[in-house]
């Protein structure tokens, strides 16, 4: 009898479209046409011109989705089932981009306020009037305050390489104040970047090779559902599966070993982790020897670490510790995927840099199937950045203002800029963004958007959150509605986004807008009279290795390509990190210089939190949910069934503070208060309470005007300055 396998049972089987649990999964081919009580009308919408188009969300998925278009409309979408990452079946955010797209609360048409800032009073006008209010306003702040006083808010509303950032070249030649795009990822970039000089790591196509992949502080389900496949091969051949996270995922669930740490102690978790493989002599002496510096001061630095504190500041016992770093040890191939929640604390580029050294003294870099996977960014970087979005543009310099800090940044008299004085902004340009649903202190952010002196336009699709603070609004096209390219930051590739239906009513698409903006501001410049084709070579005219003999119409053809990068971190291979010794660094002058422990530092969050938070008892958590990304999909029918506004309490908790399931809650701090239900869960732990990220507060069936980012800290974290969002205490009780 054949033996039943993972991996056979999931030959042709795309990634889930729910949920995404370890064997949850979806089947290549639909049979309907040859089964009793067939489905005619979905079958008939499946007819029609086949279009290829990329997901454009921030998901490292980065799905290939094949559309059906029948008289023009938009009918049908399923998975391109010839790219084996993506498979037949999108998310169930995919599933449902047909409804997206012909939302009924799509903005069809330019309006204009009518009333005070957030009363939802609004004029229809035609484009003509609304070029006339926008033409003349940007001319006047420009006369008045200079042109840094204009700044654009967006980020990954529109993830494609002109729906992105195709903007830049308007608010490039425009010199308007430049908005730093840090919210993400960056205190890992500094972290992982102080040990092995990049973020990029090994093809995620190469993780079933490995005999042990560890899911540090990720969510696959959220995040990477389609990967879930290749870990379910590695688990075939044998691998194990070892999770560290403080709210537990369905990864976590399935895990051969799972850690269930107090949130940011991963840096004293990873040092108990390299306690017990110092003492059981399973580190890699000639790699640290050959390909590393400061590896003597990495280990004199842990074993100063007494067992005892690596208990109390993580909650876990030695024992557990043990047995997952003995795993660990044994492994010859790991894989860790790094999340980018963890990172997200005041501590964050600390904790990165102690899980890079754990790695490190496995000597797990530059072999097959190992190193860190956390932000493959080399196939969009590798494109041709300055020509694509107009960076020769810019001319002379101008101020910075970073996106989460907009609740000082914009504020009418002395904002701020990290600490640090900046001009006021009077001209604010929303587009692929949601800031009253994203930033951080949200509150005091809305404040600031209902200044009289601050003239808000907002590009959008829908009736954001955000858009209800605007001046004027003006009709966004989806990335559906024009072309565009993508390169990937998770797995090796770079995709083509064909334009799949003409744009919706009044819509236009992002880069139809702003450059249109620009020769309507008298600029003669080349750049905005570009197509989005023209652009699309332009970003492929590089020197890239990777990128020679990538085209168009090579894209147009084959609509997704591999790319052949080389090994990102190539010390045992003759090549050099892209540190400033050419090694990986356990001891690393950035951090010395920025004032850390330049080996391994073990500082906590709370020791930086406000005298009014820290002390407050329950850690807030707000990572994302499988059936969001960021602050999207919230407007569409289908996914609004899922809910946003639970608040996950431990069965201790709950029991103490007489709240039950279904409850409704109130979370508060100093910033503010927000309302949700309860869900008594362990998937966190005592102390620990969990909601999702960026949910709208105009949705909150539990309270109307709050979400999550009510309650969470402005501060930045300790480099990259990047948002901080679980550096957040708060009160819970029964409302």
């Amino acid at each position: 009898m054949m033996k039943l396998t993972r991996r056979y049972f999931l030959q042709g089987i795309g990634a889930s479209a729910v949920l995404g649990t370890l064997t949850g999964l979806a089947p290549t081919k639909a049979l309907a046409m040859n089964s009793y009580g067939a489905n005619t009308s979905l079958l008939a919408k499946r007819a029609g011109t086949i279009k290829y188009s990329s997901c454009l969300r921030n998901c490292a998925d980065r799905c290939l989705m094949k559309f059906s278009v029948q008289n023009g409309r938009m009918t049908y979408v399923r998975g391109a089932d010839e790219q084996y990452k993506t498979g037949s079946c999108p998310c169930v955010k995919g599933l449902t981009y047909v409804e997206y797209t012909y939302a009924p609360d799509r903005i069809l048409h330019p309006m204009v306020r009518v009333g005070e800032k957030g009363s939802h009073k609004w004029r229809r006008i035609t484009w003509e009037e609304a070029w006339d209010i926008l033409i003349k306003k940007t001319n006047e702040v420009i006369e008045q305050y200079g042109s840094e006083a204009i700044l654009p808010y967006s980020y990954s509303g529109n993830y494609g390489a002109i729906g992105m950032r195709g903007a830049d070249r308007f608010f490039n030649r425009i010199g308007s104040s430049i908005l730093d795009r840090l919210v993400c990822t960056e205190a890992g970039v500094w972290g992982y970047g102080s040990v092995q000089g990049t973020t990029d790591g090994p093809d995620p196509e190469t993780i079933p090779n490995c005999d042990c992949y560890v899911s540090w502080g990720f969510n696959e389900t959220v995040s990477n559902v389609h990967g879930i496949k290749l870990i379910n091969e590695a688990r075939d051949k044998g691998a194990k599966v070892l999770a560290v996270n403080p709210n537990r995922t369905p990864i976590s669930s399935q895990a051969d070993i799972y850690l269930q740490p107090k949130p940011s102690t991963d840096a004293w978790v990873a040092t108990g982790v390299m306690k017990y493989l110092i003492a059981h002599d399973m580190i890699d002496h000639d790699f640290l020897k050959n390909c590393c510096i400061g590896a003597d001061q990495a280990i004199a630095k842990v074993n100063s670490v007494d067992w005892k504190d690596i208990e109390r500041v993580t909650g876990l016992t030695q024992k557990q510790i043990e047995e997952f770093a003995d795993v660990y040890g044994r492994a010859e191939r790991i894989i860790i995927r790094a999340g980018y929640g963890m990172q997200r604390n005041y501590n964050g580029a600390r904790m990165t840099r102690a899980i890079a050294i754990m790695q490190a003294m496995r000597g797990m870099f530059d072999k097959p199937s190992c190193g860190i996977i956390y932000d493959n960014v080399r196939p969009i970087t590798g494109m041709n950045l300055n020509l694509g979005r107009g960076n020769y543009l810019r001319k002379g310099k101008q101020q910075h203002v970073n996106m989460t800090d907009l609740d000082m940044a914009l504020k009418a008299e002395n904002p701020t800029k990290e600490n640090r004085p900046i001009k006021p902004i009077h001209l604010l340009v929303i587009y692929n963004g949601n800031p009253v649903a994203v930033s951080p202190n949200v509150n005091a952010v809305i404040e600031n958007l209902k200044r009289k002196d601050l003239f808000v336009v907002g590009f959008d699709m829908i009736m954001t959150d955000s858009l209800e603070y605007c001046d004027l609004i003006l009709p966004a096209s989806t990335q559906f509605e024009t072309d565009d390219i993508i390169g990937d930051y998770h797995s090796w590739y770079v995709q083509i986004c064909e334009k799949v239906i003409e744009p919706v009513g009044e819509s236009k698409p992002n880069w139809d807008f702003f450059a249109e903006w620009g020769r309507r501001m008298g600029f003669k410049d080349q750049a905005f009279r570009d197509t989005p084709k023209d652009i699309i070579r332009q970003f492929l005219q590089t020197e890239t290795p990777w990128y020679q003999g990538i085209t168009l119409e090579r894209l147009e053809k084959e609509k997704f390509i591999h790319l052949d990068m080389p090994e990102s971190v190539p010390v045992r291979s003759g090549g050099k990190a892209e540190t400033e010794s050419g090694k990986i660094e356990l001891y690393s002058n950035i951090m010395k210089k920025a004032g850390f422990d330049p080996v391994i530092d073990l500082t906590l969050c709370e020791e930086e939190m406000p005298e009014e938070e820290k002390n407050l008892p329950f850690r807030l958590l707000s990572p994302g949910i499988p059936q969001r990304v960021n602050s999207s999909f919230y407007n569409v029918k289908y996914i609004r069934a899922y809910n946003a506004y639970e608040c996950e309490v431990n069965p201790e908790d709950a029991k103490r503070l007489g709240i039950k399931s279904g409850d409704k809650v109130r979370l508060n701090n100093q910033r503010g208060e927000a309302f949700f239900v309860a869900r008594v869960t362990t998937r966190v732990a005592p102390g620990v309470v969990r909601t999702a990220k960026c949910n709208w507060r105009s949705t909150n069936p539990y309270g109307q005007n709050t979400n999550t980012n009510s309650l969470t800290t402005g501060k930045l974290t300790d480099m990259g300055g990047c948002s901080a969002y679980h550096s957040t205490r708060v009160n819970l009780s029964k409302a």
